[in-house]
């Protein structure tokens, strides 16, 4: 088989310039497609809005329905209550009072378009009512978990084995608890051929890759996870800088966990490329621990902080002719 060469180098690569969200980020159009009928699009736009902007939606629409059916009203001939003399005003308070089914009793909806209108104002209101709280009720019961990642992977030597290596965080700890998680890092890289017209083209391929240790019963500090590439990995032997180490295009790293608040299942995701990967790097301590107050202190801007370290890495085929590793 091939022969591999392996250098105990360190200090490698450097932390790209770019952070690698901006780097990672695609726009992706979808087109030709059959899309889902305007009320599903519709539901789907609404749920990405978070309380704030739902809460700010709901108050201008409600205003603005007000305002409208409050035009409605004034433009009848007796305005809504069979009297001429009232402002818009109150025809407006009036439209309020009835929309929100409050009903002083100060105002009153006379003649048979008022009536009319006032049904209508009622079902809309219902109907805006319901929608809104739906949505409102929807994103509290919706389980959220902040998990944070290092911005770079490292690979270095772990007990003299090269491993390739990232972090992980539950930074709302005590206030947000997870338990049950498990982590599940793939990579998915491109392998080029020839169809029969001698075109050049390719086809893409996922792997997973084995963790050391990938599940845990709670996470309230910092987790370091590893991939040991030894002989049973798919990146042993690898030089990412040629064939077939470069053609990996992405990491894919999934988080599953349960929140204990909801008991309900989430799901996070990050991508890494080959870029992130800072090759004879370890990362530096990210927990202190107080011995007199017995705390352990998790500084979460040191998550991709790192310092050389030696690795055992392939070297560029042809620097050492055919010697064994």
């Amino acid at each position: 088989g091939k022969k591999v060469v392996f250098e105990l180098v360190s200090d490698v690569t450097q932390k790209p310039e770019t952070a690698r969200d901006e780097r990672l980020q695609q726009k992706r159009v979808i087109v030709n497609q059959d899309k889902s009928n305007w009320e599903m699009r519709f539901r789907f736009w609404m749920m990405h809005f978070s309380v704030a902007r739902l809460s700010a939606v709901y108050l201008a629409a409600f205003v603005g329905m007000n305002v409208i059916f409050a035009g409605f009203f004034y433009a009848i001939n007796e305005h809504c209550c069979g009297d001429p003399d009232m402002s818009y005003g109150e025809v407006f308070a009036f439209s309020i009072q009835t929309s929100t089914t409050i009903g002083y009793g100060s105002f009153s909806p006379s003649g048979m378009i008022a009536n009319f209108l006032v049904v209508i104002l009622s079902y809309a209101s219902t109907l805006m009512n319901t929608l809104f709280a739906g949505l409102l009720f929807t994103k509290f019961v919706t389980p959220a978990i902040n998990i944070q990642f290092s911005d770079v992977m490292t690979l270095c030597n772990v007990n003299g084995v090269p491993c390739l290596s990232f972090r992980l965080g539950n930074a709302d700890g005590h206030s947000n608890p997870l338990t049950d998680i498990n982590v599940r890092l793939s990579y998915s890289y491109q392998i080029p051929y020839s169809d029969h017209k001698g075109v050049e083209k390719f086809f893409r391929q996922t792997e997973d890759l084995k963790l050391l240790s990938n599940r845990q019963h709670g996470l309230l500090e910092v987790w370091t996870l590893r991939h040991v590439l030894d002989e049973s990995s798919p990146l042993f032997g690898l030089h990412f800088d040629e064939h077939p180490g470069n053609k990996i295009y992405v990491f894919t790293l999934s988080v599953d966990a349960v929140q204990d608040l909801t008991k309900s299942s989430v799901n996070v995701q990050t991508e890494y490329a080959v870029e992130d990967i800072l090759i004879g790097h370890t990362f530096q301590n990210q927990v202190s621990f107080d011995t007199e107050t017995r705390t352990a202190v998790s500084d979460y801007s040191k998550m991709s902080d790192t310092e050389p370290y030696p690795v055992w890495y392939p070297a560029l085929s042809g620097t050492y002719g055919d010697r064994d590793h």
